[in-house]
């Protein structure tokens, strides 16, 4: 016969899922607005973010803008 789980351990697996939750949602706010900013299409960097959240963070923050690029 197991022993029963202690009660903070399935707490804390609760909150650290709810803290990962919340940091994966700020990351695709985050790769959102960046996109939008740059003047990329915001939904689809936003799509691919659910899937590849710090890699698609991290090719956003280093593409260049649209807007800067077609104004030249």
């Amino acid at each position: 016969m197991t022993a029963p789980m202690p009660v903070l351990a399935v707490d804390g697996q609760v909150v650290g899922g709810l803290v990962g939750v919340a940091l994966w949602v700020v990351i695709l706010v985050w790769i959102y607005n960046i996109a939008r900013r740059k003047g990329r299409h915001a939904l689809g960097w936003l799509l691919l973010g659910v899937f590849f959240s710090l890699l698609t963070l991290l090719v956003v923050l280093l593409l260049p803008s649209k807007r800067t690029t077609d104004a030249a």
